[in-house]
């Protein structure tokens, strides 16, 4: 894991040196706070929210609110609509689609690997800056379990267009990402650091049991006059998919009991006959 971890390092900070400020989506419902990941959402899995951001100035001005939904299919098949209402330059709002498969999924030494495309639309404005049409990627996704502490994940990609410096025809894009559930607050914590093309971006993501999900963060924090800071509220049906899984379980299980001391009844029953 050590090494992973170290070229990791390598290629973000090489990548560091040469890129432009490039960012999209921030925290969809199987990505970081900016960048995908190898995970899709499950079939039948959607989150709804709403996702701002403001810029690094003594008034925290607004630049884009975005209403997103995304919604999983096949288990294989992740799907992404997105209004963005533009604040700061006072452009026309336009709608984008992403898009996601998972061409492998994750088991024993076998990552997750997943492609797709984001930003899908035909009114992308030039002056937009926050997000670059039709960008292409390929990433990879790999759990590291350590006994005794917080669920760890790597994720390496690469891509065109927001993931690409101008002079680029593809750029690394990477991070890392950790999961708990902490005894002093209910449901799961994530914390996010990543790097998008050029922008160290870093989140920190709580999911509640009823599945509300409040995240915040702060991108190109290596470039303190782009610096933004990120909300997003949202919304995801996953942890009632899961609650209704487990009722499920119990039901069965129950049924299957009741069945097994039915027949020993009457078992009983015969032998004293």
């Amino acid at each position: 894991m050590r090494r992973y971890l170290t070229l990791l390092f390598l290629i973000l900070s090489i990548n560091l040196l040469f890129s432009p400020i490039v960012s999209g989506e921030i925290f969809t419902d199987s990505g970081l706070v900016d960048i995908p990941t190898g995970k899709v959402l499950k079939h039948g899995i959607f989150g709804v929210g709403v996702n701002t951001s403001f810029l690094n100035e003594p008034s925290l001005s607004r630049e884009v609110t975005s209403l997103s939904v995304n919604f999983g299919m096949f288990d294989r098949l992740e799907i992404g609509l997105s209004h963005l209402l533009e604040i700061k330059n006072g452009l026309p709002s336009g709608s984008l689609a992403h898009l996601k498969t998972q061409v492998i999924a994750e088991s024993g030494l076998i990552p997750n690997i997943a492609l797709g495309v984001e930003n899908l639309g035909d009114k992308i404005q030039p002056k937009w800056i926050t997000y670059q049409p039709q960008s292409a990627f390929l990433v990879i996704s790999k759990t590291f379990t350590i006994p005794k502490l917080p669920i760890f994940m790597g994720h390496i990609g690469i891509g065109n267009h927001r993931f690409a410096s101008t002079d680029q025809n593809f750029g690394v894009f990477g991070g890392v990402s950790m999961e708990s559930q902490p005894s002093y607050i209910r449901g799961i914590l994530k914390l996010n650091l990543e790097f998008d093309g050029n922008g160290i971006n870093t989140g920190l993501r709580h999911t509640a049991d009823t599945g509300l999900q409040v995240a915040i963060g702060v991108d190109t924090l290596n470039k303190p006059e782009e610096t933004r800071y990120l909300f997003s509220v949202s919304w995801t049906n996953e942890k009632m998919i899961e609650q209704i899984a487990g009722a499920n379980r119990l039901a069965r299980q129950a049924a299957r009991l009741a069945t097994q001391a039915k027949n020993r009844s009457i078992n009983t029953e015969t032998q004293e006959e």
